[in-house]
């Protein structure tokens, strides 16, 4: 069993694996000189540790919507050691207009703090069972295949075990800002 009070440090804060499950596998395609379709070389995937939760990493960015993919300016954005496309990022919601695909793992028994992002996210349990809390006492359940599509709303993620990990993969976008409740949207995480 893994130990989840331990997480080694690898001088950036980035670390291998958080919650002892399986590492997620990520392939980047793109063309050979020849035009072909090819897979290309990337960095494995690094997680920002979050506490009392697990840890998020960042598997792709792009700066902008449509993504600039000529001469791959979208991969040496991504592949430098940093900017704000950069894997070695932990910002969630990405610089506007661009966007981000997350892997969020939870240790058994994770509450991440409640918060509220400038965004939409699209969710996607895929391991385990995590539960979805709003400020509003409201919550639900997903499993894998289920998913949340996350309108810039106070919430919170759980692990619904306290047993065994779990994670969800998350494609987040910048929205414009508008009002709730007399209130502009902004990001705000609660403790």
């Amino acid at each position: 069993m893994a130990n989840y009070d331990t997480i080694p440090d690898m001088g950036s804060g980035l670390v291998s694996t958080i919650t002892g499950l399986p590492p997620v596998q990520r392939h980047i395609v793109g063309h050979d000189t020849h035009g072909r379709s090819v897979y290309l070389d990337s960095p494995a995937i690094k997680y920002y540790p979050v506490p009392n939760a697990g840890g998020t990493a960042r598997s792709y960015a792009i700066a902008s919507v449509p993504a600039v993919l000529h001469e791959d300016a979208d991969l040496k954005a991504y592949l430098s050691a940093d900017g704000p496309t950069s894997y070695t990022m932990k910002n969630i919601v990405p610089t506007t207009p661009g966007a981000n695909l997350l892997v969020v793992d939870l240790i058994p028994g994770a509450k991440s703090q409640h918060h509220q992002t400038v965004s939409i996210d699209f969710s996607i349990c895929v391991s385990g069972e995590i539960v979805h809390e709003l400020d509003s006492g409201e919550e639900v359940r997903l499993f894998p295949g289920d998913h949340i599509i996350q309108r810039g709303t106070m919430h919170r993620w759980k692990n619904g075990s306290d047993t065994k990990p779990a994670r969800f993969i998350a494609v987040t976008l910048p929205c414009e800002t508008f009002n709730i409740g007399g209130n502009q949207l902004q990001e705000k995480h609660l403790k």
